[in-house]
C-alpha cells in the first residue's frame, strides 16, 4: 500500500513540474500574432491549456519509461 501511495506522490509532482516547465517554454512564443487584437484572456488561456496537455504527456512518457526499465529486470532468467 506504502508503494501505490509513494507512486502518486512521485506521478503528481512529475506532471506538475513538467507543466511548469511547459508553461516556462510557452511564454517565449508569440501566441498573440494568431489571435484577433486585444484578446489577450485568450490567449493566456490557450497557453495554460497547451501547457497541461504538453507536461502530462512529457511527464506521462518519463513515467512510462521508468516503469518499463522495472520490468526489463524479468526478462533475464
Amino acid at each position: 500500500m506504502q508503494s501505490i501511495g509513494l507512486q502518486a506522490v512521485i506521478s503528481i509532482i512529475s506532471h506538475i513540474g513538467f507543466i511548469l516547465i511547459s508553461f516556462y517554454g510557452l511564454q517565449s512564443i508569440r501566441f498573440e500574432q494568431f489571435f484577433k487584437p486585444n484578446h489577450i484572456r485568450q490567449v493566456q488561456i490557450v497557453i495554460v491549456f497547451l501547457a497541461i496537455v504538453m507536461g502530462y504527456t512529457v511527464s506521462q512518457f518519463f513515467l512510462e519509461i521508468i516503469a518499463q526499465a522495472k520490468n526489463v529486470i524479468f526478462l533475464v532468467p
